[in-house]
């Protein structure tokens, strides 16, 4: 399926290709023929080359709904047996034991488990929660139900989400309290850069979105934003100790004002009490 008039490799064919004529009078790319090989053949043997000299642990795959489903899992397949060759020769460089992962986006796909899921990707990008948390940076509590329902729904299934995104738009309402709502929600999260430090909106040209993409504001991380990113900082350390705020079950607290919670994981317990506007 073709994006956006790109060039569309035909990934659902089961057609022997040979190799592009761009490879063929290109050597230094070391690109060989493969007797047999379809497209899709050729281009999980070059990703999953990339896992199998580098030990690269993962990939986030953009737009996954232009390649057929089996693609996916074939991807998945041949990366995972990749980087246990990898780890397996290098076992002094691998960080973990952990396996090959896919996280996937898929405009508009919130906290479901799709096929996606059965098709190679452990998660999928939650583009649900930017809004959302639009609705509680006056009041934390008004994100028990999504808290609430994303903790459960979460325990066979994963998904990664975010506050600000090159698609969508810069989320800088809430102030520091905008930390809190991505680092403490149930599942992964992503910080897109500049979150930490209010990068501003940029210029956009032709694309009203380019904007989203603007230079990062270096100078003020230690400078006028050096608060906030220590406030990111702490927040995020806390979520790294603790497993139990993205893989645990939520209990609301009943309190007579604010707002908390406890998440639990296996030994890993945490209490989160929100004391309200100060």
């Amino acid at each position: 399926m073709s994006l956006a008039f790109l060039p569309d490799i035909k990934t659902e064919s089961t057609t022997a290709s040979g190799l592009p004529v761009f490879y063929k009078n290109k050597t230094d790319t070391h690109a060989k023929v493969i007797d047999g090989f379809t497209p899709r053949d050729y281009l999980t043997h070059w990703l999953s080359q990339w896992v199998r000299d580098y030990g690269i642990d993962g990939f986030r795959v953009d737009t996954v709904k232009h390649v057929e489903l089996p693609a996916w899992q074939q991807l998945k397949t041949e990366a995972s047996a990749a980087l246990r060759e990898w780890k397996k020769a290098n076992p002094d460089k691998a960080l973990d034991d952990k396996p090959f992962w896919m996280t996937g986006e898929a405009w508009g796909h919130g906290v479901m488990q799709s096929d996606y899921y059965r098709h190679g990707f452990d998660a999928m990008i939650n583009f649900d929660y930017q809004e959302q948390a639009a609705k509680a940076v006056d009041c934390l509590a008004q994100m028990d139900t999504t808290w609430q329902q994303m903790a459960e729904k979460l325990q066979d299934f994963n998904v990664l989400s975010y506050l600000s995104s090159h698609d969508t738009r810069l989320f800088r309402e809430g102030g520091d309290k905008a930390a809190e709502l991505l680092l403490l929600a149930p599942g992964a999260v992503q910080i897109f850069y500049g979150d930490e430090s209010s990068r501003p909106f940029g210029p956009t040209g032709s694309d009203p979105l380019q904007g989203t993409r603007s230079d990062m504001n270096w100078q003020d991380v230690s400078g006028k934003s050096a608060a906030s990113v220590a406030h990111w900082q702490k927040i995020s350390q806390f979520r790294a100790r603790h497993p139990a705020i993205g893989e645990g079950k939520q209990t609301t607290l009943s309190l007579k004002q604010g707002y908390g919670f406890v998440r639990e994981h296996g030994d890993d317990k945490v209490l989160v009490i929100w004391a309200g506007q100060q």
